[in-house]
């Protein structure tokens, strides 16, 4: 599979780096997390908050960088 979003996936990513808020929603942790599992290959799940939620930060980092590389036509 190419690493890359859906135009989906990608459009909702869009919104959610469009949101100027140093909290996140369940929403955006179930977008998040589910984005996550599927393009960096583990199990779904929801980190806990503590460490002042340092994996939250490196997930969206790593989504962050697969964005910058746009979406994948799909056929």
């Amino acid at each position: 599979m190419e690493k890359k979003l859906n135009k989906e996936e990608y459009d909702k990513w869009t919104k959610f780096r469009s949101v100027k808020s140093s909290t996140i929603t369940i929403k955006e942790q179930e977008l998040i997390a589910t984005l996550h599992s599927k393009y960096f290959a583990h199990t779904f799940y929801k980190p806990c908050n503590c460490n002042g939620g340092k994996t939250w930060k490196k997930w969206i980092e790593d989504l962050n960088k697969l964005y910058a590389d746009g979406y994948r036509e799909d056929s």
